[in-house]
């Protein structure tokens, strides 16, 4: 197969669906309204006097302000400042406060996005087409318990797309060559189910208590978000929240959000002992992902990870124009 050195690093694509983070629930207060760009494009973030958390797109229909510099929050409404227009929870126009006889709505509207906040996390919608959520992510158990501790926050940017990020989850070999990990990791499961992937990786770690069988347990719930479960036998155990939010063209923020598990291990200081590892691990992921070329067909060998089926599944959240008028449901049933 021909290479060329004026190859682009990553195909031409549009940016995929699903549900990524924003901010972190606790960096949004009410009244708040900040700027925040994503997917190529800017938004205004801003939390309501009732505590709600809103996305919207940036620019008032009016005339272009960017409502992410000097808009304000009058209860559950936001304001526009440079003509007062303002615009409720749905984003329709709900005001102008010097023309009180206007016609509101339809072509005034700005489009909100969907926000969910969970597990501590602000998480927004995206579909470059506008269609509706059609999946969800899980509510995690552990955070918030007195057994786990509180979150480890830690981020990058890398100067890549959301695939080389994520497909290092099925990229068992690299453990051990980038990141010395003693054996090579074994990809027990690899189970696409619609939207959702399961992965399973097996290992054998050295600790204190010699050696321990364990796993990275991993479920991406579309392309942007993924909870990792990482346990050695009864000794140790991380639970962490990996999110890749796309800023611009090869751009991409990653943040994990990690817990460790202090009761029912034996040793709760190799816990905390196995964040700082996950974070040193993806510190040396970054400067790979900055460089590296992607290859449609790759060169693999006996011993690499389900790569190929990675991208199979992944495939589905960039293929929403080929899928005519089918629902987002029907599309991942085909998976």
């Amino acid at each position: 197969m021909d290479r060329f050195p004026h190859e682009p690093r990553f195909p031409h694509e549009p940016y995929a669906f699903g549900w990524y983070q924003i901010d972190y629930a606790d960096q949004l207060k009410p009244n708040d309204v900040r700027p925040f760009r994503a997917f190529g494009r800017e938004f205004v973030l801003w939390r309501d006097g009732e505590g709600t958390a809103h996305l919207f797109d940036a620019y008032c229909p009016h005339l272009g302000a960017h409502l992410g510099h000097g808009g304000r929050v009058q209860g559950t409404e936001l304001q526009c400042p440079f003509h007062g227009w303002r615009f409720d929870q749905a984003g329709r126009c709900s005001g102008i406060p010097y023309s009180p006889d206007a016609r509101l709505g339809g072509s005034r509207a700005v489009t909100a996005w969907p926000v969910v906040e969970q597990n501590g996390l602000l998480l927004g919608w995206w579909h470059p087409e506008g269609q509706a959520p059609g999946f969800e992510t899980p509510v995690l158990p552990e955070y918030g318990h007195r057994g786990w501790s509180r979150y480890r926050r830690h981020h990058w940017r890398a100067s890549t797309v959301w695939q080389e990020i994520q497909e290092n989850i099925v990229d068992s070999t690299h453990f051990h060559y980038l990141h010395g990990v003693d054996s090579l990791a074994v990809v027990d499961r690899c189970q696409p189910t619609g939207p959702v992937l399961d992965v399973n990786i097996l290992h054998r770690f050295r600790t204190p208590a010699g050696l321990q069988d364990g796993y990275i347990q991993t479920t991406l719930y579309g392309p942007f978000f993924a909870t990792v479960r990482f346990r050695i036998g009864d000794v140790a155990e991380i639970l962490f929240v990996d999110a890749v939010t796309p800023i611009d063209d090869g751009i991409v923020d990653v943040r994990f959000s990690l817990l460790a598990r202090l009761e029912g291990v034996r040793i709760p200081d190799m816990s905390l002992a196995l964040v700082d590892e996950a974070i040193k691990q993806v510190s040396e992921d970054v400067p790979i992902w900055n460089h590296k070329m992607h290859w449609a067909t790759p060169s693999l060998a006996p011993g690499d990870g389900p790569v190929m089926k990675f991208r199979a599944w992944a495939k589905q959240f960039r293929n929403y124009k080929d899928a005519g008028n089918t629902t987002l449901n029907e599309q991942f049933a085909t998976v």
